[in-house]
């Protein structure tokens, strides 16, 4: 199996902006993100269907998910509401064979820019997205307004 890029991160080995971590799971800002804001929550255990993980991993990301979307208004990168989704396999879009929930900040009337967004975000893979000092901002912003501003609890 090629390298999984989110196994590199939990591992440290990969840089990424971290909203959130414990024992089961991390947040952290997407690299490539559709919206400011744009917020992965992933498995510490490699498992790529969400049947894979256990009960308690499975909880505590969506309980993450939902902490990280309840801060995301205080955070003033602009949120008046949220999608938040997991593609389940390959042909459910999943880029990345790891478990992860996305939190995606909306604001009112983004569709059109969002449209626009999926439509040229593949070439973010390419070297098109924002600076890792950006997404570290970011996810200071998301930290801050989480109760307690902790990345150890829920």
């Amino acid at each position: 199996m090629a390298e999984c890029i989110f196994c590199a991160i939990v591992a440290g080995n990969a840089p990424c902006a971290i909203v959130y971590e414990d024992e089961l799971c991390m947040a952290f800002m997407d690299r490539f993100p559709w919206r400011p804001g744009h917020t992965l929550i992933i498995s510490r255990a490699h498992a790529q269907h969400l049947n894979e993980l256990p009960a308690p991993t499975r909880d505590r990301i969506f309980q993450v998910a939902s902490r990280v979307r309840g801060a995301l208004p205080a955070t003033g990168i602009g949120c008046d509401a949220a999608n938040i989704f997991l593609n389940d396999g390959k042909a459910a879009n999943q880029h990345v064979p790891h478990v992860h929930v996305h939190v995606l900040p909306r604001v009112r009337g983004d569709s059109l820019r969002m449209a626009g967004t999926l439509l040229t975000r593949v070439g973010n893979y390419f070297g098109g997205g924002p600076a890792l000092d950006r997404l570290q901002d970011h996810a200071a912003r998301i930290r801050s307004a989480m109760a307690g501003g902790s990345r150890d609890h829920v």
